[in-house]
């Protein structure tokens, strides 16, 4: 009973303790870890910033700020391990292609275009979060044609829209006289990212 007392004499004649360090803090990391995440997430918002294009068209582009351009379907083939996407010509003349890569059990939607600079960059044609597969282009932007997400069509990187982080998956490609062509093991190996 006497410690009870002694117990209940403390609280009372202790100083109370501030706990102002303690959610200090804690709130300075929850806004580090904000700011972190939007860090990583705005970074992946360019995914394509590495990959290099093989090919180019040999002359810059601009392309109507009024007029769509839509993708022109082509057809593909494999061959020894690899799928011709499209030929440099066909990027040249069209600048839009669509074509869609069907083998080992896999259907992917495949897209190259030519970029402002002239560059060919060779992409899924695949909106993920909302399934779109086909897309257009007006002035310097990529556009959805599902869900009207616009990305720029030099860096990928997205405009407006609910899909901004998720736009045409750049790939690697080999340029082998006309054909632009890409391993069909990365083709199998290919996975929506979301």
């Amino acid at each position: 009973m006497k410690n009870d007392h002694i117990e209940k004499n403390q609280k009372f004649t202790q100083p109370h303790k501030n706990n102002t360090l303690l959610y200090s803090i804690v709130g300075l990391l929850t806004i580090v870890i904000m700011i972190g995440t939007y860090f990583m997430v705005a970074g992946s918002n360019s995914p394509n910033a590495s990959v290099t294009a093989a090919a180019d068209i040999g002359e810059t582009i601009s392309y109507s700020p009024t007029d769509k351009l839509e993708q022109t379907n082509v057809e593909n083939k494999v061959e020894n391990g690899k799928a011709i996407v499209t030929t440099l010509s066909t990027v040249k003349e069209k600048k839009f292609i669509w074509t869609e890569y069907k083998a080992n059990g896999k259907r992917i939607p495949l897209t190259a275009f030519a970029q402002p600079d002239g560059k060919v960059m060779v992409a899924v044609s695949f909106c993920e979060p909302c399934r779109g597969e086909t897309f257009h282009i007006i002035g310097n932007q990529i556009v959805c044609n599902a869900c009207g997400t616009t990305w720029d069509l030099q860096t990928l990187k997205g405009l407006s829209g609910g899909c901004q982080a998720y736009p045409p998956e750049a790939l690697t490609y080999t340029l082998n006289g006309d054909n632009l062509e890409i391993p069909q093991s990365v083709l199998d190996a290919w996975e929506p990212r979301v």
